[in-house]
């Protein structure tokens, strides 16, 4: 997995997976032990595929903490019955603290950025490591000219991906390390985006088609009630959407339009935080379509959507269909309730007319 297809995981989560671990009695961690902690750490985690590569990543940012070791990679502890292959058990790592060791990195003359790192309770050998760089940065300036991501991860650890995982865990947060501080460029993505008119509103959609016909229809249309169409590309909005700021139009409404279903109310709500912390406008449900899409699935025969394979997710359903129109939500909650969906492809250029002609 990339860097860049790595799950943007909330940081404060991954502290309390981590504490978790870190907590446990016994220095081998089983399986049963890692998903409990899992479930606990993240109680709103998605499902099939996506839920082990988020538990994957998690796993791989504690692990670049120092907290735990995962398994050799060729080793029998990994279960590879489904992709991506997910550890079957960890071994804690053994922290020392308050003495041998632990004297030696309390008393080290931290830059004064790095001071708050002499009062961490504990703190593993390779933490350390990886922080006696960063120190030797700051004190020879090594971060004043801003580089990508990767670059200062190479610089800092030797693995282009690590410093990706270690943003996840308790060593960044607020009044200790941030990616500013390192000079890390923002890493996301280029925003694909096409401009339809001169309203200041954007619209924001998940997919490829719907997005090539959004444009096509708004286009057409002598007053569009759009500016700028975005083309979210799913969960990859998370690392793409403050692109907006670069586009060089006003900008006063964000406009989401997304599958009608567990995924794609994630990644609306996902867009919605990115957004608010990007200092961009909120993200709104797209004005009309989707109670459009009900319709159409209704007109083509599916009233209640269609039959998703995925296996019923351990969320609250309620907490994601509260960002749609409060008018509609009822509906979703009764689609997702019996396992279906209802995709935007449902809107062709006729249904979008229809809203906005």
């Amino acid at each position: 997995m990339t860097l860049g297809e790595t799950p943007a995981l909330e940081p404060e989560r991954v502290r309390v997976f981590a504490n978790l671990l870190a907590r446990h009695p016994r220095r081998r961690i089983d399986r049963t032990t890692l998903w409990r902690a899992f479930a606990k750490a993240f109680p709103h985690r998605p499902q099939g595929r996506e839920e082990r590569e988020w538990f994957l990543a998690v796993l791989s940012a504690v692990a670049a903490a120092g907290v735990i070791r995962l398994p050799a990679q060729g080793g029998r502890r990994w279960d590879r019955r489904s992709e991506p292959a997910v550890p079957t058990a960890v071994d804690r790592t053994e922290q020392r603290d308050g003495r041998g060791r632990g004297d030696e990195w309390r008393r080290f003359p931290w830059h004064p950025e790095l001071a708050w790192v002499a009062d961490l309770p504990r703190l593993s050998a390779d933490a350390e490591g990886f922080l006696r760089r960063v120190h030797d940065g700051l004190v020879h300036g090594l971060f004043t000219q801003p580089a990508p991501l990767k670059y200062r991860s190479l610089q800092l650890t030797g693995d282009e991906k690590r410093l990706g995982l270690l943003v996840k865990t308790m060593l960044f947060a607020p009044g200790r390390l941030s990616l500013p501080l390192l000079g890390c460029l923002p890493a996301r993505g280029p925003l694909a985006w096409a401009k339809v008119g001169d309203c200041d509103a954007a619209l924001i959609v998940e997919n490829t088609g719907p997005f090539t016909v959004a444009v096509s229809v708004l286009r057409k249309l002598s007053s569009p009630p759009y500016g700028v169409v975005v083309y979210g590309g799913g969960g990859g909005i998370e690392h793409t959407l403050p692109g907006i700021t670069e586009i060089g139009l006003p900008i006063s409404r964000l406009m989401y339009l997304g599958d009608l279903d567990r995924p794609g109310l994630r990644i609306a709500q996902a867009a919605a935080r990115v957004a608010a912390a990007s200092k961009l406008p909120t993200v709104e449900p797209a004005v009309g379509l989707h109670e459009r899409m009900l319709e159409a699935a209704a007109g083509l025969g599916h009233p209640n959507g269609w039959e998703t394979r995925s296996r019923r997710a351990r969320v609250d359903d309620s907490q994601l269909v509260s960002w749609l129109p409060t008018v509609i939500q009822p509906r979703v909650l009764s689609i997702l309730a019996s396992n279906r969906r209802v995709p935007e492809e449902v809107l062709g250029p006729e249904e979008l007319m229809r809203v906005w002609g």
